[in-house]
């Protein structure tokens, strides 16, 4: 099986074994048409392939005739007659065109004594041959197909046609040898001394490209030094030979200095396409036509190398109407927003080396060859790492090195981590130089502080630096100065971050102070007057530093006394560990927006107007705050953290109604049981009280949240949601896990439309009872407090049960069970549960229970056992019942749960609150309807069958007190079955009648 060609080395750097690969058949033209053309090549000085018979053996092509095939850089197919017979012919006829798509290799067909229909259709000889062929491979029919299509596309090439007798041999042949003469005479790009892991860039490159006859214009991109320049060099030399006229013009950013410069070029560009010396077109507007007249029917290959402005593509390759069919132009920029511009939208951005090919570039240049001494494979990883896959540093690092001991070597290494060497530096520097002033402090402040920071928060540090933050941002990521990464992180090359750092050390090489941003220990110890581990100053070190802007301290610095000056110029002030209870007394930052105090020792923080432009706070870890004061005079505050503050019990309630508030975060505050009485922040986005293990109730919500997406209350002391929550209308998720004092949530949270509850940590959630009501804004608010009891193993869940509706005339109450009657209920439930009574199987999702009384209505208690079939830690069911008497509905009730049993057993009593209501003589009928609901998981499905439920509604019991009511005035379906409690052991003390209804 042949294999598929890669680009090779002879194709990027045009180092051809051969000029010519001729492909024949033996029997009709080796010793007539094939040798004279042989012998006309060879004359000329080109150097032709010709196979010997003896090459030719086996089944397949040898792997000689393949390197030949490979290796030459034209190939030339002479279609005879029995050409087609030749399964030989055929394999190197695939394998040719292969070359020419993969590489762009010039492939011309010869038509010797045979019409190029017979090829392209495979008729006459053709086609006796190929069903020989097909006869003979029947097993393996691709074969076959694949020689078919070859010869069709070779067939559609543009070559020559021979017929005897319209035309000697001799002049025929010296047509196609002056062809091949004046392609091999082009002389090719040097691409490089070492070219080393081009071949992905120039696949896809040409893979862009394309091969039709559409004009194409393919950019190239990436930061300087990673080998634009070398790809396009690469890709044009596999591929001039296609076209009618070539131009590389090389270094544009540095020759288009002016409009006269432009000129130049529009010259330069026309001179070398067209082969016409002293082309001169006066100025850049008549330029624009006369390339777009000369060029627009000539299919030309246009090399715009290092572009850095839209002028630049306007008046040298303005649109795809200016060149013929076919024409490719290829654009190398640093800038990727440039080619969105001019509306290039097949691009192609050069990545750096992987560490496998980083080693053997700088091998080459370090060791002359892709061996190396062992003794130097420590230099070799330092140097590869330094340079970060980055070709030119690789190429400069390597070239200096060559010849040098160990010893130097690691010293220039130490040096260059320091100190980059100018000519990496230059060459990185040109982008930073092509900065506006803005972009630039951006660049800057990223190289020296930022690199690898999450997006927000640089954005807030460039916000609070009085950048463009956003737009600046943007600029840096298209000139490839930067990158973000899948998490939302700046990401900064290794020797651009050096480059700007180099920027900012020549601003003062030997005073630190002079310049204007420091991110080394040493240099900030040395402004601070360092004396090794420890700071020793006087806390003044400050007073004198009246344009500092940004202060960040992080890490285990020691400090001999407390400051007692800050800057009132600062923006952001980041000081991890800060030694201080306080801040300075005269610290006025008017302008500080970010204050990050993360492990300090602050006691007290009570900003006034001094803190007016303040966006963010961070207190993270400050284990001495135990209060948080007024923050009424910092109204533009936008991110709030108080994580882990152990000992904070008070934050005061204007943090409740801070209008631009986006973040509030308090994890872990131990000691915290009120967070703040009532909430009103509109623009909160996020809220995290996650481990408040002592917090036991939520804010009341005033008014609507629209903007809330995520509240985080898990491992928290909450036992009652407020049913103000329903004001969160924005919420999306809730968060209650391992709220073990927390059994329901308020009936104003079915109010919420995309709510999801999650009560079980590594799954997701549930989506509330959906069409819950029919008219959710008229919900009612009323409910019965501890209503409803879960009895299990002697303890007791009470809950409250919430009344959708309610009938004026409803008289009939429902309230808490007695504790003594739980208990003696017990024994009863667990015969039910185990099944001992022989009335328990499983049941269905609602029930209805009926009886009659008159006179009064009784005092009964109802007991209903549920079951869940979910495999949840813990889970939410919602139960409802409905009393009607006489038909007439008296109210609704609903209970929801949170539990992690699998089947509660819910218990509530009814009675009636007044007298002389109903008939003394006339039967009154009572119909009690449940139903039970479980929301279904998000992003579960869950198949519900008849023995296959959510959850479902087993049983249920009324149990008629004895203690006043008349049994006698109480009456049940004969479907219903009783259970008299009198003399009944161990339950004696419970006297009364139970009716029991197997759902």
């Amino acid at each position: 099986m042949i294999k598929q060609p890669t680009p090779s080395l002879c194709s990027f750097t045009c180092g051809w074994t051969y000029d010519v690969f001729l492909s024949f058949s033996g029997i009709d033209t080796r010793h007539s048409f094939t040798d004279n053309l042989y012998n006309s090549l060879k004359q000329r000085g080109i150097h032709a392939f010709i196979d010997d018979e003896g090459l030719r053996r086996g089944e397949e092509i040898t792997p000689t005739l393949l390197k030949a095939i490979r290796e030459s850089r034209i190939g030339i197919i002479v279609f005879s007659k029995s050409y087609a017979s030749s399964t030989y012919c055929l394999d190197e006829l695939v394998e040719i065109l292969e070359c020419l798509k993969v590489e762009g290799r010039l492939v011309w067909p010869v038509f010797y004594d045979v019409d190029p229909s017979q090829v392209r259709y495979q008729t006459g000889t053709y086609a006796e041959a190929l069903a020989k062929h097909k006869e003979r491979f029947q097993d393996d029919k691709g074969k076959v197909q694949k020689w078919r299509k070859a010869l069709h596309e070779a067939a559609n090439l543009s070559g020559w046609h021979f017929q005897h007798g319209s035309e000697s041999e001799y002049k025929f042949i010296k047509k196609i040898v002056d062809e091949a003469s004046k392609k091999i005479n082009r002389t090719p790009l040097h691409v490089a001394d070492n070219p080393v892991g081009l071949e992905s860039s120039v696949l896809e490159v040409m893979s862009l490209l394309g091969s039709g006859s559409e004009v194409s214009m393919v950019g190239i991109y990436g930061i300087g030094g990673i080998g634009k320049t070398t790809v396009a060099r690469a890709a044009y030399n596999m591929i001039a030979d296609q076209f009618e006229g070539l131009c590389f013009l090389a270094d544009i950013r540095e020759k288009a200095i002016s409009k006269h410069r432009l000129v130049q070029l529009q010259e330069t560009l026309l001179s070398d396409i067209l082969g016409e010396k002293d082309i001169k077109v006066g100025d850049v507007s008549r330029g624009i036509p006369i390339i777009e007249r000369r060029l627009r029917k000539k299919k030309v290959l246009l090399i715009l190398d290092d572009v850095d402005k839209l002028v630049q593509l306007q008046v040298l390759a303005g649109g795809y109407c200016w060149f013929g069919s076919g024409s490719k132009i290829i654009i190398t920029t640093r800038d990727k927003k440039l080619l969105a511009t001019h509306g290039v939208v097949k691009l192609h951005e050069v990545k750096q080396l992987n560490d496998e090919k980083a080693f053997e570039l700088f091998s080459w240049h370090a060791f002359k060859r892709n061996k190396f001494d062992p003794s130097y494979v420590d230099i070799l990883n330092r140097a590869v790492f330094y340079a970060c896959g980055l070709p030119l540093a690789l190429e400069v690092i390597g070239s200096h090195l060559f010849g040098k001991s160990l010893d130097e070597c690691n010293s220039a290494l130490d040096k260059y981590e320091r100190i980059p060497h100018r000519g990496i530096h230059d060459i990185l520097k040109v982008s930073y130089d092509g900065l506006e002033e803005d972009e630039k402090g951006i660049f800057l402040d990223i190289a020296c502080f930022f690199n690898t920071c999450n997006m927000r928060f640089v954005k807030q540090m460039l916000h609070a630096r009085g950048f463009h933050a956003e737009d600046g941002i943007r600029v840096l990521s298209d000139k490839s100065l930067i990158k973000i990464d899948e998490s939302g992180c700046v990401k900064m090359h290794d020797l651009i971050q050096h480059m700007g750092r180099e920027i900012v050390r020549q601003e003062s090489k030997l005073k630190p102070r002079k310049r204007s941003r420091l991110w080394l220990d040493e240099d900030i110890v040395r402004v601070l007057e360092e004396n090794k581990k420890e700071v020793q100053w006087s806390g003044k070190a400050f007073k004198k530093m009246k344009n500092l802007k940004i202060l960040v301290i992080i890490g285990q610095a020691i400090f001999s006394s407390i400051p007692q000056h800050l800057p009132n110029s600062l923006r952001v002030l980041e000081w991890s560990s800060y030694p201080s209870p306080s801040l300075p007394p005269d610290f006025n930052p008017k302008e500080l927006e970010i204050l990050n105090m993360p492990q300090s020792c602050l006691e007290f923080f009570q900003p006034l107007k001094r803190f007016e432009s303040l966006i963010s706070v961070n207190f993270e870890d400050c284990k001495f705050l135990t209060e948080l004061h007024s923050l009424c005079e910092v109204p533009f505050l936008r991110h709030l953290s108080l994580d882990n503050c152990t000992n904070l019990i008070k934050v005061h309630d204007s943090v409740g109604f801070l209008d631009n508030l986006l973040f509030l975060s308090a994890i872990g505050c131990t000691q915290l049981e009120i967070l703040v009485p009532c909430i009103k922040l509109e623009s909160l986005e996020f809220l995290d009280l996650t481990e408040c293990f002592r917090l036991k109730s939520f804010p009341e919500v005033v008014g609507k949240m629209d903007k809330i997406k995520d509240v985080y209350l898990d491992k928290t002391g909450i036992t009652k949601l407020p049913h103000s929550i329903g004001n969160l209308v924005g919420l999306e998720r809730l968060y209650l896990r391992q709220c073990t004092q927390l059994y329901q949530l308020p009936i104003s949270i079915h109010i919420l439309p995309n709510v999801e509850v999650i009560t079980d940590y590594g799954k997701r959630g549930f989506q509330l009872f959906e069409g819950y009501h029919e008219d959710k804004e008229k919900v009612s608010s009323e409910k019965s407090p501890s209503a409803m009891v879960d009895y299990n193993e002697g303890s007791f869940i009470y809950l409250d049960l919430c009344f959708p509706y309610i009938s004026f005339h409803n008289v009939i109450e429902v309230c808490s069970p007695n504790p003594l009657e739980c208990h003696n209920f017990g024994f009863l439930f667990k015969l039910l549960q185990a099944g001992s009574l022989n009335w328990y199987k499983p049941g269905s999702r609602t029930s209805s229970m009926q009886f009659w009384f008159r006179k009064k209505f009784p005092k009964i208690a109802l007991c209903f056992s549920v079951e869940a079939y979910i495999n949840r830690a813990s889970w939410v069911l919602d139960f409802e019942f409905t009393l009607l008497i006489n038909g007439t509905k008296q109210f609704s009730s609903s209970c929801n749960y949170i539990t992690c049993k699998w089947n509660p057993i819910l218990w509530c009593d009814l009675q009636c609150k007044e007298e002389g209501v109903f008939s003394k003589h006339e039967w009154n009928e009572v119909e009690i309807l449940c139903d039970v609901k479980y929301p279904i998981p998000c992003g579960e499905r869950v198949m519900v069958t008849a023995r296959n439920k959510i959850g479902s509604l087993n049983w249920s019991l009324i149990y008629v007190y004895e203690e006043g009511n008349n049994m006698e005035d109480v009456e049940f379906k004969s479907s219903m079955l009783s259970f008299p409690f009198f003399g009944v052991k161990p339950m004696s003390s419970l006297p009364g009648c139970l009716y029991y209804q197997v759902v």
